[in-house]
């Protein structure tokens, strides 16, 4: 018998902003940078070990890691398909053929939009648990970066 991959729903688009207290340089460095993403980039109650993150954001570069939750562990994989800094960083994530844009706006008086966009995620991947997860990983950003030197 052949493993088959997992079907999915329809697929479609998500998009979720955020403001935070911080240059876009800054924020633009904190989701490159594989000691910086482990304190945020998963929602609260999920660990990223940092020895589990391998980031090399240029074009073509990895993107890695892994989400623990107790004993189970998430891989996450994928390729930095675009890298404009301090604008944005664009991955693909062949396993679920998602791709994502993390935009950074300077708004002013040294605070940052920071606008995630994926597209091609499928329907389970989407609506309020997505939104309720990213909402808790902005927070954790915002308090990583209030507690970390700039």
């Amino acid at each position: 018998m052949e493993d088959q991959a997992p079907q999915f729903g329809p697929r479609g688009d998500f998009s979720i902003s955020c403001d935070v207290d911080a240059p876009r340089e800054r924020v633009f460095r904190a989701y490159t940078d594989a000691e910086s993403i482990s304190h945020f980039w998963a929602p609260e109650g999920v660990e990223i070990p940092p020895e589990s993150v391998d980031l090399e954001p240029v074009p073509g570069g990895a993107f890695n890691m892994v989400m623990k939750v107790g004993d189970d562990e998430f891989p996450m994989t994928g390729t930095f398909a675009d890298v404009v800094e301090p604008d944005y960083v664009e991955f693909h994530e062949p396993g679920l053929d998602i791709r994502c844009t993390i935009s950074f706006e300077d708004i002013g008086d040294g605070r940052t939009r920071v606008t995630v966009l994926q597209t091609n995620v499928p329907e389970e991947f989407r609506g309020e648990n997505a939104e309720m997860g990213f909402q808790s990983s902005f927070r954790r950003l915002a308090a990583y970066l209030a507690e970390s030197p700039g």
